[in-house]
């Protein structure tokens, strides 16, 4: 019997949120491999959607030269069911059997259940939620509709499509209009890290925004602006048995928490750990949380995020269910002001991925 288990990390993908992929796997690439346990094996799958073995070290993930290691070899998984291997096509080197997959794709193709129905049919354990649970958190019009049957409150929202939109533009401004109040942000459907969503304060503004977000999507999502405090909570492990962290808040550097924001070494935005929140206000942050976790049928982990507006009104935002993993980022850091360790968490995320496995979940 051997010691180790098998991990394979997939990042870099062909999504717009490539760079903070890379950038969040080589964070849990060195995490992982402090541990006596694993046995990690990297794969890149760079922006033509080639996957590649990378056996070299994690800086050149995060600066993105990973790319130009001279030998790289293709690597690659399949839905066949009869063994849970790592093949290398065009090398000598055997095939390698993968205990557990850890998918670190953030955006579209990795994000969006794509890649979690494939290592569903596959038969092979992998972290995070599963298929069903992250196209619906993945796709924001889908997870508000979800929002609304369940009760959790949210901000007032609506949606358009592309080929309505180019058809009679004024048509569907006008009942953007009708619906909702400037501000109102403009959001692709499908799309993470706030990519391509732009604050809109009046009519001109709102189409030069929907046309922005329809480059990324076909369906954007629209939803009026709070004035308030952004609060995120992570969540760990499943709906029967939740670990919910302390609560963090983010005080944006510019209108909103942008990309540009989150992820430059620059950004002067703040993050604050633990937020001050009265005991009913937390109460009440917990509780949806646990109740969209459960909703959008979440599993492992997820960043859920939040509003709390001047009126005192707690909205629950958006679901992140492959949060980001950079040195700076909310999900391990409002995880670890909870006493839970980087290297405690991702033990526990890959011991729920067999969890899942073995009980058919």
């Amino acid at each position: 019997m051997k010691d180790k288990l098998n991990i394979a990390v997939l990042f870099g993908g062909q999504s717009p949120e490539h760079e903070v992929s890379r950038k969040s796997a080589a964070f849990i690439a060195d995490t992982l491999s402090k541990s006596e346990a694993y046995n990690l094996f990297l794969v890149g799958i760079n922006k033509q959607g080639e996957w590649k073995y990378f056996p070299g070290e994690t800086r050149m993930m995060r600066d993105g030269s990973w790319e130009i290691e001279p030998g790289l070899e293709r690597a690659f998984l399949t839905a066949d069911t009869t063994d849970n291997l790592l093949y290398f096509p065009e090398s000598s080197r055997e095939a390698v059997h993968i205990d557990c997959v850890f998918p670190v794709l953030h955006g579209s193709n990795g994000e969006d259940g794509r890649i979690q129905g494939m290592l569903e049919m596959s038969g092979i354990p992998f972290v995070g939620c599963g298929m069903l649970s992250s196209a619906l958190a993945m796709d924001k019009s889908f997870a508000n509709k979800i929002m609304d049957i369940s009760g959790i409150p949210h901000t007032p929202w609506c949606s358009v499509d592309m080929s309505p939109y180019r058809q009679d533009t004024k048509k569907e401004l006008d009942k953007i209009c009708s619906k909702l109040e400037f501000p109102i942000f403009v959001k692709p459907a499908n799309a993470g890290s706030s990519i391509g969503i732009s604050r809109a304060e009046n009519r001109q503004d709102l189409d030069e925004a929907i046309n922005l977000a329809l480059n990324y999507d076909r369906c954007v999502v629209l939803e009026q602006a709070v004035k308030g405090r952004e609060l995120e909570i992570s969540a760990l492990g499943t709906v029967a048995n939740l670990t919910l962290s302390v609560v963090g808040e983010v005080i944006p550097d510019r209108q909103f928490y942008d990309y540009s924001a989150k992820y430059e070494e620059d950004s002067a935005s703040q993050l604050i750990v633990p937020a001050k929140l009265s005991e009913s206000e937390l109460t009440e942050i917990k509780r949806y949380a646990a109740k969209t976790f459960e909703a959008l049928n979440c599993y492992g982990m997820a960043r859920i995020d939040f509003f709390l507006s001047d009126t005192g009104e707690v909205l629950v935002n958006e679901v992140n269910t492959i949060p980001g993993f950079v040195d700076i980022s909310m999900y391990p850091r409002l995880l670890a002001a909870s006493g839970i360790s980087a290297e405690e968490l991702l033990d526990r995320l890959i011991e729920l991925a067999f969890e899942r496995y073995l009980h058919g979940k």
